[in-house]
Parts: structure tokens; C-alpha cells; sequence
């Protein structure tokens, strides 16, 4: 079995624009559900230090929800020399604290010397953490938006442990195949996202990622057979789970991190 990760994008603070995201309650709530992971996501983490509150009363959080971090999201790596640096100089404090097994990570241009030298920087500097990078591609960018693309990345920037981020949203609505699944080495597998999504009502992909996204099961997303390929390579890791809507972004806490937990756990044990 796939141990499962409660990511909290869903009620983050890049997502709620002034309301609190209260991601003590977040912590607590996937506790319960039954997670062992968490994936705490940094825009809430820095909504909660900039109204008062301390990392280090997120990790005794943690600590007594007996709950880990798995995750890191989000760091963005941009042709943005000073921004792509203070960014990872942000990242590191928290995860010196919180102590993530991953640093999840998104690039939005094209890329160039200056992004590959912000991979490289956040490679070592979370190397030293002990946090490996995982890169999530998503279809609506210009460069890395498929498995292919996130692969040639790999090979040019030669980052130690960096590996590829797929989530079954971006992997159904890119230009990814199952071949593309198939080929891609567990060595550069990071780990896995886990969503599904009923038929798309728009071509706003941006929209439909954000704000309709359904529990496992409840869509259209081909997840046996996803899950049988990634558990082909010998992937045993823990699986990400990210469901994003304005339903359930909006429903009680207990209830959708129970719903989420339940239903993603047939399909990884």
C-alpha cells in the first residue's frame, strides 16, 4: 500500500485571497481522516507567520497529530534571478523546520541559463535539507508542461535527486501518452499527485484545475489503469493527494479530508 499525503492547496491562502486558510485546523483534520503525510503548502505557511504565528508551532502541530510532511509546495523558478532567490531563501525556512521529503516546484518561462541556475541553487540548497525537488509540469505553460519536456529539463540542469511530479490532472489533459508514462524511469518518477476531474466544461484549463476537480473515482481520469503503471515501475512511495474545487473548498474540513482519504485509499492498497 501507498501511504497518502492530504496536500492543502485546496484551502491555501493563494487560493482563499483574504480568508484564513487555518492550516493548524488543516493538520488536525488530516490527522483524523487518517493521513500520515501532509503537504502544507508554503503561500498558507507564510499567511500564518505574517499574522503572528511561529514554524515552530506548525511542526509541534505535527508533532501532536503525529503526522509528517511530505511535501513542499509551491517554489517558482523564473527568469527572475533575485525573485526565483528569495524564494528558495523563503522555502529553506520553512523546510529546516518542517523537514519535507520533497520541494515541489513549478517553472513558468522558458528555459534559459538563469533557470537552470535557480534549479541548480534550490537543488543544493534543499539538498543540504535533506528535501529532493519535484518538478510539476502543467499543459497550459510555455516550456514544461508534459513528462517529455520535464525529462529533457532533467537532463540539462543535472540537479541530484530532482525528479518528475505527476499528477493525474496534468498527465490526462497534456499531451503526455501512456507510452510517456511507461518510458519514464522510477529513478526520475518524484512522486504522484492524485485527482480526478469530470468532462471539462471550458477550455480554460487553469479554471477547470482549480476549481473542479472531484474525489478519485468520481470522474473521468482512467485511475486503475494509471495506478497499475505506476505501481509497474515499483513506485512505493507515498501519493499526493490534491483535490481542488469550490466545493469542497467551501464544505467542512473533517468531511472532505475523510471523503478524500476514502476514496483515494482503494485505489492504493
Amino acid at each position: 500500500m501507498n501511504a497518502l499525503c492530504f496536500n492543502t492547496m485546496d484551502r491555501s491562502a493563494y487560493l482563499l485571497g483574504d480568508e484564513d486558510p487555518d492550516l493548524p485546523a488543516q493538520i488536525r483534520a488530516a490527522a483524523r481522516a487518517g493521513f500520515p503525510w501532509i503537504g502544507p503548502d508554503a503561500y498558507s505557511i507564510q499567511r500564518f507567520c505574517d499574522d503572528g504565528g511561529r514554524i515552530e508551532t506548525l511542526a509541534e502541530e505535527l508533532d501532536t497529530a503525529q503526522i509528517r510532511t511530505f511535501e513542499l509546495p509551491t517554489l517558482l523558478v523564473s527568469r527572475d534571478v533575485k525573485g526565483t532567490r528569495d524564494e528558495i531563501k523563503r522555502l529553506a525556512s520553512y523546510a529546516h523546520v518542517l523537514r519535507p521529503l520533497f520541494i515541489q516546484l513549478n517553472i513558468d518561462h522558458e528555459v534559459d541559463e538563469s533557470v537552470l541556475d535557480g534549479l541548480r541553487r534550490a537543488g543544493d540548497t534543499f539538498g543540504q535539507i535533506g528535501a529532493r525537488l519535484a518538478i510539476e509540469y502543467l499543459p497550459w505553460l510555455p516550456a514544461i508542461r508534459d513528462i517529455r519536456s520535464t525529462r529533457d529539463l532533467l537532463d540539462q540542469a543535472r540537479v541530484e535527486g530532482a525528479g518528475v511530479l505527476v499528477d493525474t490532472w496534468h498527465f490526462t489533459h497534456s499531451a503526455d501518452t501512456w507510452e510517456d508514462l511507461d518510458d519514464l524511469p522510477l529513478s526520475e518518477l518524484a512522486y504522484v499527485q492524485f485527482d480526478d476531474h469530470p468532462a471539462l466544461a471550458s477550455d480554460d484549463l487553469v479554471e477547470e484545475t482549480l476549481q473542479r476537480r472531484v474525489m478519485p473515482g468520481r470522474g473521468t481520469f482512467e485511475l486503475e489503469r494509471f495506478c497499475a503503471r505506476i505501481r509497474a515501475k515499483g513506485y512505493t512511495g507515498p501519493v499526493s493527494c490534491e483535490i481542488l474545487s469550490a466545493i469542497t473548498r467551501e464544505a467542512d474540513i473533517d468531511v472532505v479530508t475523510r471523503q478524500i482519504f476514502q476514496t483515494s485509499t482503494p485505489f492504493w492498497t
